[in-house]
């Protein structure tokens, strides 16, 4: 389970797209309608910043408010951030808007899926799964996030920008899934973790 559990959260973070945001912000930029290469500069600019500054703020977070409540607020606000974002290439909604919703969707991944997957993997793995179990979750967190980026344009030529982001939408969403059984360990050590995954094997340990 824990080395499925890792796969899992490094599958769930890429799969809903935003590596495709970060590297194709300028062309979808482009695809809303905004022709000024500085102004498609600009907005990569902004983009690269939501995606940061959330970082900063949100670990001041994580042990008060705990990993599961913030990892949950992640993807649901990138989920409706991402629908939003269809609704706007759908509506050909002005560049300002575009940019608006892609700080929102990098802004939301950063305040919980981006910062903390791997430090939710680690967390719950038992002493004996955790290196094992952070290689796959990197592995199957590249794998994704290559698949993502390797189809994206080709993805966005076919079903067009609308489409592409509606379909992101539903993965995040599904994805949401998977993070409400996320096990909370905020305020935990690590032994008290492998106690609460192990209780028998802790009843053992003790009367040894």
């Amino acid at each position: 389970p824990g080395l499925a559990l890792a796969v899992g959260f490094g599958f769930f973070q890429q799969i809903a797209g935003s590596e495709a945001i970060l590297y194709y912000t300028a062309d979808f930029l482009a695809k809303a309608g905004l022709t000024s290469p500085l102004g498609r500069l600009w907005g990569n600019c902004m983009v690269g910043l939501c995606k940061l500054i959330p970082e900063l703020v949100t670990m001041k977070w994580i042990d008060t408010v705990g990993r599961r409540p913030i990892m949950l607020v992640s993807a649901f606000v990138l989920f409706a951030s991402l629908a939003a974002l269809s609704s706007a290439f759908y509506l050909e909604a002005s560049p300002i808007w575009i940019i608006v919703l892609l700080c929102c969707c990098v802004g939301s991944f950063s305040i919980g899926l981006g910062p903390f997957t791997f430090l939710v993997v680690s967390e719950n793995l038992s002493s004996t799964e955790r290196s094992m179990g952070v290689t796959y979750c990197a592995a199957a967190n590249r794998f994704t996030s290559g698949l993502v980026a390797l189809t994206v344009v080709s993805l966005y030529n076919v079903l067009g920008l609308g489409n592409l982001f509606a379909a992101y939408a539903i993965l995040r969403l599904l994805s949401t899934i998977f993070y409400w059984y996320t096990p909370e360990t905020a305020g935990m050590s690590l032994e008290e973790i492998q106690a609460a995954k192990d209780p028998d094997n802790e009843e053992s340990d003790q009367e040894d």
